[in-house]
């Protein structure tokens, strides 16, 4: 369902893409139109201020929902197929970003940190698609900045709003930063600093049927900084979907 036919790479300080027109129209406005309601959502203060609904982060209201939901039940066995994470890798390969995956072997199922012990005697890598709805106040909302955590492959964040709903004076784009102190730009295991420890050096703009794309890497550090909106404002709402790695 993803089409990176607009994608603009930059591979400094680390691999990010950046595609508007992600979704066809009728299928991102369907998506739009029945995102799930704040309350079945879970505070996650941990990352900044932001709610969190998933696999991990309200389980029996995120699959309720999904049962109850056929086009984001569509939307989420496309993603779950071993078709969504191949066609994703060979896109990076083809913008000269291999990750060496060779001999993989893509879990439908949730997720879960261990790999299997007959991938294991097979020398498999197994990788596991899951998607998060996330959403913030445009008064205040924000995520710190964190480089992601050690099993993240890559992540793709998609932007999930109606046209003219959002201002983009009230800010929510996506940034790439780096610690001031560069003693401490290696973070493979996701220590999280807050903003004025840090330098921005792009930001993604927040716009409707868009998508922010990057790799995990040691210094793959990224923020959505403090937004300014008012506090009627509508909600930030995006889909995050991260391709993992079991170990």
């Amino acid at each position: 369902m993803l089409r990176f036919d607009h994608a603009v790479f930059d591979y400094e300080p680390y691999p990010i893409c950046y595609s508007t027109d992600i979704l066809d129209a009728q299928t991102y406005e369907r998506l739009v139109e029945t995102y799930p309601d704040r309350e079945l959502f879970e505070y996650k203060p941990n990352l900044g201020h932001k709610y969190s609904l998933s696999e991990v982060n309200n389980p029996v209201n995120y699959q309720d929902f999904l049962d109850n939901s056929p086009v984001w039940k569509d939307f989420y066995q496309h993603v779950k197929s071993p078709g969504f994470v191949g066609n994703i890798l060979a896109m990076l390969a083809a913008n000269n970003i291999d990750l060496g995956l060779r001999r993989i072997r893509v879990l439908r199922g949730k997720s879960k940190r261990k790999a299997s012990l007959l991938s294991r005697i097979r020398r498999q890598t197994e990788l596991n698609a899951r998607f998060e709805f996330s959403m913030m106040p445009a008064d205040g909302g924000q995520i710190v900045p964190h480089t992601d955590a050690p099993d993240k492959l890559i992540t793709l964040v998609i932007s999930m709003m109606e046209p003219g709903e959002w201002d983009m004076r009230w800010g929510g784009g996506t940034s790439v930063c780096l610690p001031s102190d560069r003693t401490r730009v290696f973070n493979h295991m996701n220590k999280a600093l807050p903003f004025d420890q840090v330098d921005t050096l792009k930001t993604f703009p927040f716009e409707p049927n868009q998508c922010v794309l990057f790799v995990k890497t040691y210094n793959s550090w990224h923020h959505v900084a403090p937004m300014s909106g008012p506090k009627d404002a509508p909600l930030r709402k995006t889909l995050t979907i991260n391709i993992e790695s079991r170990v």
